[in-house]
C-alpha cells in the first residue's frame, strides 16, 4: 500500500493494520478466519480510500491466502526412494485423526515510518518495514511475538512472502507430522517460487488495479524411509487437511475487511 501511494501521489502520513483471528473459517477443513482493520493517516479523499482499499485486498501476499493465486506443484521425496511428483488436489485415501486447531488471537502490524529507502534520484527504492505484534492463548497463559518484515535491502528483514511462505512450510510439516505420526522427526519442506516476472512495480500495478497475479511455486516434500512405507497417496491426504494449504488452494481466509481513515 506505500508502494501504491506513492506511485499515486498519495498523502499516505501513517498506517497500521490489525488482524483478528477466529475459529471459523469459510472451508471445511480451514478451520479459521481473519477479520481485518488497516488504519490510513493523512490528507485522504474518498476516492484514494478506495484505490488503497482496493490494493490492500490485492497485495501479492493477500492474493495467496485470499484469492488462491499460488499454481502449487508438490513434489515428495523419500530418503530411500526418488523425487516424485505429488499433485494434492484429489486423492482417494482418507486419514483419521485430528489436527491441533490453530488458537484464536491477535497481530498488529504498524509501519516504521523511517524504514524507507530511496535512490539517488530521489525516487524509493524500498517500502519499508513493520513491526507486527501477534498474541495468542496457549493452554496455560497467553502468549506473544514481535516480528519485523517488508520491503528493504536485501538481507535486513524477512520480506512479505518469505515471511508467509514459512508459516505454509511449518504448518505443512505439523500436519504431516500429526496425521502421519510414522514420519515425525523426520520431515523438511522447501519452497521455490519464481519471482514476478515485472517485479514491484507489476505487483504494484496488479494490486492497484485489482488485478490477480498467478505466482508458481514448488513445494518439496522429504520424508524418512520408503514410498512403501509411508505412500504416495497417503501423503497427498494428508496435504489436503493441511490448513494453510487449503487457504493457498482455494483463498477465502478473510472474513471482514475493512480499510478506515484515522
Amino acid at each position: 500500500m506505500v508502494g501504491v501511494a506513492d506511485r499515486g501521489k498519495i498523502a499516505l502520513e501513517d498506517i497500521s493494520v490489525d488482524f483478528e483471528v477466529g475459529p471459523a473459517g469459510p472451508f471445511d477443513g480451514l478451520g479459521f478466519g481473519v477479520k481485518e482493520t488497516v488504519t490510513l493517516h493523512g490528507n485522504i479523499s474518498e476516492q484514494e480510500r478506495v484505490r488503497l482499499e482496493r490494493a490492500s485486498n490485492f497485495c501479492p501476499v493477500g492474493q495467496a491466502l485470499n484469492k488462491g493465486s499460488m499454481k502449487i506443484e508438490d513434489e515428495v521425496q523419500w530418503s530411500a526412494g526418488k523425487l516424485v511428483p505429488a499433485s494434492s488436489h484429489e486423492s482417494l485415501h482418507s486419514l483419521a485423526g485430528e489436527l491441533i486447531a490453530i488458537p484464536s488471537g491477535t497481530a498488529h502490524a504498524q509501519y516504521l515510518l523511517d524504514t524507507k529507502e530511496y535512490d539517488d534520484t530521489g525516487a524509493m527504492a524500498h517500502e519499508g518495514e513493520a513491526k507486527v505484534t501477534v498474541r495468542f492463548a496457549n493452554l496455560t497463559r497467553s502468549s506473544g511475538s514481535i516480528l519485523l518484515a517488508g520491503h528493504s535491502s536485501d538481507g535486513w528483514v524477512p520480506g512479505p512472502f518469505p515471511m508467509a511462505h514459512s508459516g505454509w512450510a511449518a504448518s505443512t510439516v505439523a500436519t504431516l507430522s500429526q496425521l502421519l505420526p510414522q514420519t515425525s522427526g523426520g520431515i523438511s519442506v522447501e519452497l521455490f517460487m519464481a519471482p514476478i516476472p515485472g517485479g514491484r512495480d507489476e505487483a504494484q500495478s496488479h494490486a492497484a488495479e485489482g488485478v490477480v497475479g498467478r505466482r508458481p511455486v514448488v513445494r518439496r516434500i522429504t520424508l524418512p524411509g520408503t514410498p512403501q512405507e509411508t505412500p504416495l497417496e497417503v501423503v497427498q491426504a494428508a496435504l489436503l487437511r493441511d490448513p494453510i494449504s487449503i487457504a493457498y488452494k482455494q483463498g477465502g481466509i478473510l472474513l471482514e475487511h475493512n480499510v478506515v481513515v484515522g
